[in-house]
């Protein structure tokens, strides 16, 4: 079994969030205020995702801070509001050829999309693909989306694990089930944690932003790395605690992480130990799993003492075999 780095302690990773909306869809403030509330916060990168709006501004680009082209593009539904509906994260891809124009900034699109059957979410992915961006399935489950739609649609790259707004709201943030649903089937696909945040008051309680994001281990903070980093998996999604270090050593998983009361290895088929057992009520900084004959895919769940959550990317296991 060979060995192999997923996140490296010694590099740089940057702090983004790639699902939030301003003035040009339904947020309360406009994009300025929203990067510097942001920037506040110390992100190096967010994506401005306005519903079936894209924008693309550089002008807020600087070499300490990064706004990535994006939108949300949704409104596909069977029967509105009766039927489980489909919005896609869009993150424009400069590393690939598009087949068609891309995407310029405050364009906007039809809503609701008209529904053709049950190829209509495909379609929806494959024209965005087409315009040359990496495509995200958000929040299937505050969409109540069903788990073999994880299956029968193809070419996204992440599905939206976490969805901080809807921790409050609907209690429907999480999505690491979906997940698995789709890796468990054979699919390769990144999880990742994001905001949704709409509202960016710094004087809320309770803020609905700065709750789920994602580090990127790229080699600069530039569009181009960090789309490149997320395209290999090369990134962790958190709603709190850090992953450090991650990797694959003499056939054991390794991860290292800030302190947290439980990590967990979530492995298929073979579970493996469930999580690693803190010793005297010490809070964990490490933790390891031998990989066992049979396992497809491993991926890590550090938890600290609030229950917020760190997810790695999973490991797969056919990967690290030996060539002949």
């Amino acid at each position: 079994m060979k060995d192999a780095v997923y996140l490296d302690k010694s590099k740089r990773k940057y702090k983004g969030n790639l699902h939030l909306h301003t003035t040009w869809s339904d947020g309360s403030q406009e994009a300025s205020e929203v990067v510097a509330a942001f920037k506040a916060m110390g992100y190096d990168f967010i994506s401005i995702t306005d519903h079936d709006v894209f924008a693309r501004t550089a002008e807020y680009n600087t070499e300490s801070f990064l706004v990535l082209p994006g939108m949300e593009r949704g409104g596909l539904n069977l029967v509105p509001d009766e039927d489980p509906g489909y919005h896609f994260g869009v993150l424009d891809d400069p590393t690939v050829e598009s087949d068609k124009d891309r995407f310029q900034h405050l364009q906007t699109f039809e809503v609701p999309i008209p529904w053709e059957g049950q190829q209509s979410p495909q379609k929806l992915i494959d024209d965005m693909r087409a315009h040359g961006n990496l495509v995200v399935f958000n929040h299937p489950e505050w969409h109540l989306t069903r788990f073999e739609d994880m299956v029968r649609y193809d070419g996204f790259f992440a599905i939206e694990i976490y969805n901080h707004a809807t921790e409050w709201t609907t209690s429907s943030s999480y999505g690491a089930a979906y997940w698995d649903h789709a890796l468990q089937n054979g699919k390769r696909v990144f999880g990742i944690a994001a905001d949704d945040s709409h509202d960016h008051d710094p004087s809320c309680k309770i803020p609905e932003y700065g709750g789920g994001w994602v580090s990127v281990e790229a080699e600069e903070l530039s569009q181009a790395s960090i789309i490149t980093a997320l395209k290999k998996g090369q990134f962790y999604s958190s709603s709190g605690p850090e992953i450090f270090d991650f990797r694959v050593e003499n056939g054991f998983v390794h991860v290292e992480c800030s302190p947290c009361q439980y990590i967990m290895f979530k492995a298929f088929p073979l579970r493996g130990p469930f999580h690693v057992e803190r010793e005297k009520g010490e809070l964990m900084t490490s933790g390891s799993m031998v990989i066992q004959k049979g396992m497809n895919y491993i991926r890590v769940e550090c938890v600290d003492e609030k229950g917020r959550i760190a997810w790695s990317n999973p490991i797969f296991v056919e990967d690290l075999a030996e060539e002949e």
